[in-house]
């Protein structure tokens, strides 16, 4: 990242601990450009919703600075943040458009732009339905609307698409790209779904225990996985096939299915792989290639 690249989100020497408990991070930096979908993505209760409270103050740093949008967090700067993290907070006895009007007299909306929003987050046949009749998944996109409603310049979306089914996320999905590229929103989203951060994201930070392990760009991520491979091999006999490999130096192991899995750095090593076997009288009768993957990427972290 460049030093002179403008940051949505900055975070410098960010430490955080609930009492009497270890630190969720300590010493942490994190930088989210202008113009990017930024995933932060970590494993179920590795701490991302607390990273996001806390960015923007609603968690009290131990310490640390942070700026959003080149600004300290106050209320000055919450007028361009639109914001959902966890559970959207609704009034379950009024409609959906309803619970979005009052949120429309705090961001100085109309009622046309309630409208489009809805129509946005594929609520619009249930705006004047109760709160409280609403599917969790309907739920959440009713949030994700009431943080759109003033084009804020950065949205921050916790889990955003928890409770939806597969047509939802892809709607979301879109959506999100949609903000970003049609209205030049900068998005913050955390996941525990790499699929969802695969396909929506152009940044990516992932939260291990006490900070974050990789935070870059997805095709950094992907560069780094372009630097080996693994092969699946299954081969008669597999045993003396092992045993021939690590003869040769080779970090082989045998599966579940007993299938012989291989890393290799490049795939020009696949052929003398197979030279070598066949010259102990080995036969093959399956190779498959295994490219890494993100969630390859994302488990070596943790490991």
């Amino acid at each position: 990242m460049k030093e002179t690249q403008p940051l949505a989100v900055h975070g410098r020497e960010l430490a955080f601990a609930y009492p009497g408990e270890q630190a969720v991070f300590s010493g942490l930096e994190i930088a989210v450009p202008e113009g990017s979908v930024f995933g932060l993505l970590g494993a179920n209760g590795i701490g991302k919703s607390t990273l996001m409270k806390a960015l923007v103050g609603l968690l009290p740093l131990e310490s640390g600075l942070v700026s959003l949008l080149g600004r300290p967090p106050g209320r000055g700067v919450f007028r361009e943040i639109g914001l959902l993290i966890e559970s959207p907070n609704l009034y379950p006895h009024l409609s959906g458009m309803d619970n979005l009007m009052i949120m429309a007299t705090y961001r100085n909306a109309s009622r046309q732009r309630a409208g489009e929003v809805l129509r946005q987050v594929g609520l619009a046949e249930a705006a004047d339905k109760l709160a409280r009749h609403y599917s969790t998944g309907m739920k959440q996109r009713l949030g994700i609307a009431m943080a759109i409603l003033h084009r804020p310049r950065l949205l921050l979306l916790d889990e955003p698409a928890n409770g939806l089914d597969p047509a939802g996320i892809v709607s979301i999905r879109s959506l999100i790209r949609q903000l970003n590229r049609e209205e030049g929103m900068t998005v913050f989203l955390s996941s525990h779904l790499l699929s969802e951060v695969e396909q929506s994201c152009t940044h990516l930070g992932i939260l291990a225990p006490g900070g974050l392990a990789y935070q870059g760009t997805l095709e950094g991520a992907q560069r780094q996985l372009s630097r080996g491979i693994r092969l699946r091999l299954q081969c008669k006999p597999a045993g003396p096939a092992l045993e021939r490999l690590r003869q040769d130096g080779r970090e082989a192991r045998l599966g579940e299915k007993g299938e012989i899995r291989l890393s290799l750095s490049a795939k020009q090593e696949i052929g003398p792989v197979v030279d070598l076997l066949r010259s102990a009288g080995i036969e093959i009768y399956e190779l498959v290639i295994e490219e890494g993957r993100l969630e390859d990427f994302f488990l070596s972290l943790y490991q």
